[in-house]
């Protein structure tokens, strides 16, 4: 079971709009082979970027060097949005994961 689950702000969406089911979402998070991450800078400037990630376990990992930009930039700020999806209107899945980046450091993971 997965503790994760998608949320439609109704807000932003139309009248009949419903969330689209976790194990689609999932589906297409495994699938993926490239996200963008966005990150913000010390002064608060966004910083995106194209990544590969890798879903595992319930989560989702990517890599980064010490001194990437991304990295400099979730030491100060671990909070994120991975996004995946597809550059069509009318077809397919855009998916946005936000969260906190924790820094992994054990080679079994």
């Amino acid at each position: 079971m997965d503790p994760l689950k998608t949320e439609l702000d109704e807000r932003f969406s139309d009248p009949g709009a419903s969330a689209t089911p976790w194990e689609e979402v999932r589906n297409a998070i495994e699938e993926a082979q490239l996200f963008w991450i966005s990150t913000a800078r010390r002064d608060g400037r966004p910083h995106v970027t194209p990544l590969v990630a890798v879903w595992q376990n319930g989560a989702l990992y990517f890599c980064t060097g010490p001194g990437e930009q991304k990295a400099v930039n979730l030491q100060s700020n671990p909070n994120v949005a991975l996004t995946t999806g597809c550059n069509s209107w009318q077809k397919g899945l855009d998916v946005v994961v936000e969260g906190r980046a924790d820094r992994v450091t054990e080679v079994a993971t």
